[in-house]
């Protein structure tokens, strides 16, 4: 669901700007459309502080909790803060920069070990031609070099690093190496000191961590003061600047608050509704179950305000599917104990996300249970497991071939219901936010799809019920046929109308196919996690049954084995029924999305 807007227009004199956006600040509810071609050399530097405070706010917190010793955020003030951890970041980058390349010198030397180069430029400096070689044994040992000196630095596997040494310039066929001019030991000396150094520097940048609150205070102050400039410059000018205009968006539920405000000051205004060509902000405005999916709506993007908030439906199909991937009721628990872990620690500060972790987790324990019966890849119906067999009774969706309802049905089912919903999605939109006559040709798609799937299930599953009223789905079929034909571009003749519905008519036909097989990854996923996760018990078992130290091998494989597969199955239980929402029922629903968020002109906490 998204909440419902109104466009408020002010009228004020331009000597009442400042005061005016002062008060719209204070109030808080108004998205204003912002002049982004406004500059001033002001807005310039704010900016420039604000990416500065931005810089060192991740700076600290990328180190914090690194040094015990802190620094006291009352003797040093925000601006040397800023300064002091920025040349800190920059000293820090330039070691390692500076490491990178003593690691550099440190491969090339290692072979070379402690050699003395300062023998070598001596020798140069006498006139004498001095070579550092690098050779393949056989090589080497086959070549004559005649006149010419040459001595064994190191043997490193079948290579050779000698030096060649020489009154003349005589060609040998060798490749010649440049070495770094400090020893090995100078090297690993100079890596450890700036190891160390690094180590300090880190230490210093966590030590103005309780700095944070000053520096957080300053940012939401200076982003108070860009929001306002910007305000500031997105007036319009009227009768040559003595009257200006200002355009915002608010929430229709705020409208008596804002109008009895707006008339206390004696302001003029106009409230208007959104049209089809506004620009509207978008506010979603879910239940409480449902506001708990809103993350995965905006990991592709938010609906725009003239289509339905997909969020509901998200909330219903997106837990069945991860579950449904998952598909393990030991894995279900895991995730959900991970969870509620994360509740009262590493997530504490996003609880929202914990407890959609949890939802998840509850969700894939009794898909797990309720579909093929697996625990840890043990089946509820194994024979070995007597702890588990009683649960066998709950299963409901079996990998039965001869059951209707099992495993592989049930998932092309679920996509069934959700292309379904999705075309209802996109006809309801038609309707609502455009016109009858847009709705008319999605009709046809429904028509369609319903004498698809009633054929289908008719002829090919051989279900009797249905087979009793084949005219009416010929009728359906034909109808949407139909209507595609005539009606899925209004702005064309008829003519030409009939004759390019045939590519729409083309793309529904394999369109309709292709989606529904799309979801017999659920059923892959879930059957790939759970067959992992036998063999991992069948392997740790045999390795427990040698010996002592074979149980202790068998219990080190089967917590590693497990912990991989759960790892590897939650990842695809997260991507693919995101990919399947986000392309075969987004497409099906013709989701647009583009929404901008709502976000309020009004004042950030400055206090630290």
């Amino acid at each position: 669901m998204k909440a419902s807007f109104k466009k408020l227009t002010l009228l004020v004199f331009h000597r009442q700007r400042q005061q005016i956006t002062e008060m719209l600040q204070d109030i808080g509810v108004l998205h204003i459309e912002f002049n982004k071609d406004f500059h001033s050399d002001d807005l310039e530097v704010l900016e420039q502080e604000k990416n500065k405070l931005i810089k060192t706010i991740e700076i600290i917190e990328a180190h914090e909790g690194k040094s015990a010793a802190k620094t006291d955020s009352d003797t040093i003030q925000v601006n040397c803060a800023i300064t002091n951890v920025l040349n800190l970041k920059h000293r820090m980058e330039a070691t390692i920069l500076e490491r990178e390349s003593l690691l550099r010198d440190k491969l090339q030397r290692i072979p070379w070990d402690d050699f003395d180069l300062s023998k070598i430029e001596r020798l140069r400096a006498h006139g004498i031609k001095v070579k550092l070689c690098v050779a393949n044994k056989k090589e080497y040992e086959a070549y004559d070099f005649g006149d010419l000196i040459h001595r064994v630095v190191q043997i490193s596997s079948n290579q050779v690093y000698f030096v060649v040494i020489g009154k003349s310039e005589k060609p040998i066929p060798f490749e010649s190496v440049k070495v770094p001019k400090r020893t090995l030991s100078e090297l690993i000396e100079a890596e450890e000191q700036l190891l160390n150094e690094n180590e300090t520097i880190q230490q210093e940048l966590a030590s103005y961590a309780a700095c944070l609150p000053n520096l957080k205070a300053r940012l939401n102050s200076i982003e108070n003061q860009l929001t306002f400039a910007m305000a500031q410059g997105s007036y319009h000018e009227h009768q040559k600047g003595s009257i200006l205009s200002l355009t915002g968006w608010f929430p229709s539920e705020t409208e008596p608050d804002l109008i009895q405000y707006l008339k206390t000051e004696q302001l003029s205004y106009a409230i208007e509704a959104p049209k089809p060509e506004n620009d509207v902000p978008v506010k979603l405005k879910n239940d409480r179950y449902s506001k708990l999916f809103e993350p995965i709506t905006n990991i592709f993007e938010l609906p725009n305000y003239y289509e339905w908030d997909p969020t509901p439906l998200i909330a219903v199909f997106y837990p069945i599917m991860f579950a449904y991937c998952l598909g393990d009721a030991g894995y279900g628990l895991v995730f959900f104990v991970a969870a509620l872990v994360g509740w009262f620690g590493f997530l504490k500060h996003a609880r929202r996300m914990a407890l959609l972790g949890m939802v998840l987790g509850l969700m894939t324990t009794v898909m797990g249970l309720v579909k093929s019966g697996s625990i840890f890849g043990i089946p509820t119906n194994s024979e070995q497991w007597e702890l588990f067999q009683m649960l066998g009774k709950y299963v409901l969706i079996p990998d039965d071939r001869d059951f209707m309802f099992n495993a592989f049905n049930v998932a092309l089912m679920i996509g069934v219901v959700q292309i379904f919903l999705g075309i209802f999605v996109s006809i309801y939109n038609k309707l609502r936010y455009d016109h009858y006559t847009k709705a008319i040709s999605q009709i046809g798609k429904l028509l369609i799809v319903t004498g698809l799937i009633w054929i289908f299930l008719a002829d090919m599953q051989e279900i009797a019920a249905l087979q009793h009223f084949g005219m009416l789905r010929n009728i359906l079929l034909i109808g949407g046929i139909l209507l595609v034909l005539f009606f899925h571009d209004m702005s064309q003749s008829l003519p030409a109308r009939a004759a390019s519905g045939l590519l729409p008519l083309f793309f529904i036909f394999t369109g309709v196919l292709g989606d529904v097989l799309s979801y017999v990854r659920l059923f892959a996923l879930g059957v790939a996690s759970s067959v992992l996760g036998l063999v991992v018990n069948q392997i740790g078992m045999q390795i427990m049954e040698n010996s002592w130290w074979g149980l202790i091998i068998g219990v080190v494989f089967l917590l590693f084995g497990h912990t991989l597969n759960f790892c590897i199955a939650v990842l695809g239980s997260f991507v693919h029924p995101l990919r399947l929402t986000f392309v075969e029922f987004y497409n099906n629903a013709q989701f647009k999305g583009g929404g901008k968020a709502y976000q309020p002109f009004k004042k950030q906490p400055v206090e630290p």
